[in-house]
């Protein structure tokens, strides 16, 4: 079997997948007409799968109950952003697929439709994983809870986003890995300081919150600069700042503050939380002010594997040529949930380069309404992914 061959026959149909899953984006763990557009395109498969009551996910299952269970997964999930990008498939409503999930759930059905074919050359299973909820609030735990990565019990996982990282060098069609972490430990972070309001001509009757926020705000940024390991990635992004009622004269009571806090490992996110609780508790207690904190903790970071990495890159390498593989070292501060899934089970996960530019001829980020993908190339990681988990079955 070869993946590329086969996927290239219906590259056609997987870009018109994707452009009809454009057109009709939604956010969150239930996904109705998503979930309904993808399994009627495996009904017309013939294609059996699993659907679960607390959310949208699907589980397909292919293969033969022998040897080892390889999973395969994709998130379908939108964003709350309004499409500026005019086009024959635009969005149809108030949300918009701004980071390529649609493309991920094509390219899965086009996996799906391709493995199907050729199921009895199978040297084991298939678990194509669709998933929803990867921009929040998470669907990778609770299909993990409602027992997807079980019977058959999966022996490794493999999945791809989309990617447009500028000045690189790279062309469309290239796969882009890396080992060990790829993405960050995504966390939030929520402070209220309590102090005591008044009027601003009598600061000293008061506890200025504000004063203590400014401090707050700056000592923590000390956490990155001077106490996390050189070479070791983290981020305290603090985002929402929240104070007053608009009046000059009068100090407020309290301040709020919410943020995000991203770290390359495990064990330096552990140090940052404990530091940022010690900083906020010194803070506060020699400015005579109250806190409350609260760790919202989100996705672990998505680990790589070497072995599965490994044989990842001989995959593409073989079928797309030494060229197109890109192995890349900086490590990413994004979040992606696909985290709770690599903390089970060895895997590879893995970026398809395919940006395209706006009418203004830039090319825009990710989560950006004006995001557009070159989906003529998703035929690759399709027949990556199909390859990919075909190579696994047979080592």
């Amino acid at each position: 079997m070869n993946a590329l061959t086969l996927a290239k026959e219906i590259a056609d149909e997987i870009t018109g997948w994707r452009r009809d899953l454009h057109r009709i984006p939604e956010i969150g763990l239930n996904l109705p007409k998503t979930a309904a557009y993808v399994t009627a395109r495996l009904d017309e498969m013939g294609i059996s799968y699993q659907l679960f009551e607390r959310h949208s996910g699907i589980v397909v299952l292919l293969g033969k109950p022998t040897g080892k269970t390889i999973a395969l997964r994709a998130d379908m999930d939108a964003l709350p952003i309004k499409e500026l990008v005019e086009s024959d498939f635009k969005s149809e409503n108030e949300y918009m697929h701004a980071c390529g999930h649609d493309a991920h759930t094509a390219m899965l059905l086009g996996v799906a439709k391709i493995l199907k074919a050729h199921e009895d050359e199978l040297n084991g299973q298939v678990k194509l994983l669709f998933q929803p909820a990867e921009e929040g609030p998470g669907g990778a735990a609770p299909m993990i809870e409602d027992g997807v990565l079980e019977n058959p019990k999966v022996d490794a996982i493999l999945a791809l986003h989309c990617d447009r990282t500028p000045g690189m060098g790279y062309q469309n069609g290239d796969m882009l890995v890396k080992y060990g972490n790829i993405t960050a430990a995504d966390d939030q972070i929520d402070i209220r300081i309590f102090g005591k309001g008044g009027h601003g001509a009598q600061p000293h009757l008061c506890v200025d919150p504000v004063a203590v926020a400014a401090l707050v705000i700056n000592n923590l940024q000390y956490i990155i600069s001077r106490e996390v390991k050189p070479g070791k990635a983290a981020v305290i992004t603090l985002a929402t700042v929240q104070a007053g009622r608009g009046a000059e004269n009068i100090i407020p009571d309290e301040v709020y503050i919410r943020g995000t806090v991203r770290n390359s490992d495990m064990e330096t996110r552990a140090f940052v939380f404990q530091r940022i609780d010690e900083i906020l508790k010194g803070t506060c207690m020699a400015m005579r002010a109250d806190y409350e904190l609260k760790f919202d903790y989100g996705y672990p970071p998505v680990f790589n594997e070497q072995s599965m990495t490994d044989g990842m890159i001989a995959t593409a390498k073989n079928l797309l040529g030494d060229d197109k593989v890109k192995l890349y070292t900086e490590q990413a501060m994004g979040g992606e949930d696909a985290g709770f899934f690599y903390q089970k089970v060895p895997g590879c996960f893995f970026r398809l380069y395919n940006p395209a530019p706006f009418v203004d001829g830039e090319i825009y980020p990710g989560h950006n309404a004006r995001f557009v993908l070159d989906d003529s190339i998703l035929y690759e990681g399709t027949a990556l992914l199909a390859q990919g988990a075909v190579d696994f079955l047979n080592r």
